[in-house]
């Protein structure tokens, strides 16, 4: 059924749509310089990161990682859409404004998608099929690929004073790496997993482990066919299926569920012109 939001949905052209859709008002937060290209060959790397002053990166990664921020309240999931904005892999790079922070690039974002894309929609709330992130033993013992972190990934009181150094390689940072058919993090709470995890679950993940603190991890699976880069150099040519390896690796469970979730439905989008 559809939610009560704060946003009037009355659209009657693109223009208007973008805007509506935000309900931002004049002079909110907006990225400085936004290049928006179709990803070059078949790169094995792909990602995502904003950096503390809120400029944002994408490598190799399509439109709908990244689509959830074009609603104007926090969803589950998004409906809607046509088919490249799965399909289609995108570079995106976004420098903020002097003086942004990290906590405004949900705006920018936002703003970047109805000013790129005319994105525009509305919010219902829908069953779907979700997942529960439970720890798999009665036991509590977690897999090997699993391990208490020795990491303080805790959000820092000011930005830090330089960027992170190239030797600090995924598994010595906080936050998560993605390649194809592989997960790294040097440092991760549940909550956050639990939404990485929900792309290739094919639903919603919750975090139910219990869990709490930061863990590092390393996850390996077959890339489910579609879902990108084919092979990662240093996943083995065997590893197990995404659901098999999450209870293998590091001793969770994606348990199936369903729930009433809001959905952000897509009313209008257009594919970004290339810069």
């Amino acid at each position: 059924m559809l939610r009560a939001v704060s946003i009037a949905f009355a659209f009657s052209s693109a223009a208007s749509m973008g805007a509506q859709v935000a309900g931002q008002p004049a002079g909110s937060a907006q990225y400085e310089v936004v290049s928006i290209k179709i990803t070059a060959g078949a790169p094995d790397r792909s990602g995502m990161r904003i950096s503390p002053d809120g400029s944002f990166t994408m490598t190799n990664q399509p439109i709908a990682s990244i689509i959830y921020a074009a609603s104007p309240v926090p969803v589950r999931d998004v409906d809607g859409f046509p088919d490249w904005v799965k399909r289609d892999r995108y570079d995106i790079t976004a420098k903020a404004p002097a003086g942004s922070t990290r906590e405004q690039s949900g705006e920018m974002m936002r703003n970047m998608l109805i000013d790129r894309l005319k994105v525009a929609g509305h919010v219902e709330d829908q069953e779907r099929n979700t997942f529960a992130l439970v720890v798999a033993r009665r036991d509590g013992r977690l897999g090997p690929q699993l391990k208490p972190s020795g990491l303080d990934c805790s959000p820092p009181a000011a930005p830090p004073s330089a960027p992170p150094t190239p030797d600090q390689v995924p598994e010595h940072r906080c936050g998560l790496s993605m390649r194809a058919g592989t997960l790294i993090s040097g440092g991760i709470d549940m909550n956050r997993l639990a939404l990485s995890l929900s792309g290739w679950a094919g639903g919603h993940v919750r975090n139910a482990t219990g869990l709490d603190g930061w863990y590092a991890l390393t996850l390996r699976f077959a890339m489910p066919f579609g879902k990108g880069p084919a092979v990662d150099p240093a996943a083995p040519d065997d590893s197990p299926e995404f659901f098999t390896a999450i209870q293998e690796q590091l001793g969770l469970k994606l348990q199936p569920e369903k729930a009433m979730v809001p959905i952000f439905v897509i009313d209008h989008i257009e594919r970004p012109t290339p810069n």
